[in-house]
């Protein structure tokens, strides 16, 4: 059976995301933040749709506001009935391990425009090892907003991520982090160089994403730089570093692994025209 969740089921939808962990911090963080019920205007809100064997939850399909599918399924017979709701939706992104996700791309992907198939590695850091580069200021964005802070990242999601977004989008993503989610500029000689942020936790892990250098300052070692720094602060609460990164990013592979990154499981993120 599938149904859609809602705030009272939030119970059995965290003892379920406290059994796949890793796998499913995205939800974790946006219902922790945000609840089960959808608000429409706050981007990290999405529709739950349950997959339940019996009364037991055995698999969640959310689609967020923002424009992400996020599915997790513990048994393969949720596969087939989440598809046929994915065929209907409208939805930028897939994503997930790829154990979750392929299955179900091979399901949908005659009914959807592929724009982007990207084969990533979901790397774990148990053994950190610190990188620190002399005369670097570090701003937290999410506590000190400001135009300039606002227009480099708006021009980071647009030169590193391909994705477009106003400064209102901008503004209202810092404004609804969550406590445990930093997100670190890196400054240099007064110029701002790179960024990267807590993209969601659980109770065990942060995950690291939106690592971007400005082109004429690459290779200078601020992405190694500045993932140093926000894995520091994770391992200061007690938690694991983890991270998605493409496979053919060999520069940013090599940065990971120097700071004591190892390959965990296979990610896919596919984009939707």
């Amino acid at each position: 059976m599938i149904r859609l969740l809602r705030q009272p089921d939030k119970k059995i939808i965290l003892e379920y995301l406290d059994r796949n962990e890793i796998e499913t911090s995205f939800l974790y963080a946006n219902i922790i933040e945000f609840g089960v019920d959808n608000i429409q205007d706050i981007r990290r809100c999405a529709d739950y749709y349950g997959f339940f064997d019996g009364e037991v939850l055995k698999g969640i399909l959310s689609f967020y506001n923002l424009g992400s599918c996020i599915p997790h399924y513990e048994v393969d017979d949720a596969v087939p009935l989440f598809a046929e709701i994915m065929k209907d939706k409208e939805f930028e992104f897939l994503l997930g391990m790829e154990k979750i996700i392929k299955p179900l791309y091979e399901e949908i992907k005659d009914y959807k425009e592929t724009q982007e198939y990207d084969e990533s590695s979901y790397f774990i850091n148990a053994n950190f090892k610190p990188f620190i580069l002399d005369g670097v200021k570090f701003i937290d964005a999410n506590k000190v907003v400001n135009d300039d802070l606002i227009d480099f990242i708006v021009a980071a999601r647009a030169d590193g991520f391909n994705q477009i977004a106003t400064r209102e989008d901008i503004r209202k993503t810092l404004t609804q982090r969550g406590e445990e989610e930093d997100f670190i500029i890196a400054e240099k000689d007064g110029k701002i160089v790179a960024q990267a942020c807590v993209q969601t936790y659980t109770n065990k892990i942060n995950q690291i994403g939106g690592v971007y250098t400005v082109k004429d300052e690459r290779g200078k070692g601020y992405c190694k730089m500045v993932v140093s720094e926000v894995c520091s602060r994770i391992i200061a609460k007690g938690k694991m570093p983890t991270l998605a990164v493409k496979k053919n990013n060999m520069p940013a592979v090599k940065a990971y692994t120097a700071l004591g990154f190892e390959h965990y499981n296979d990610y896919l993120i596919v984009r939707f025209r």
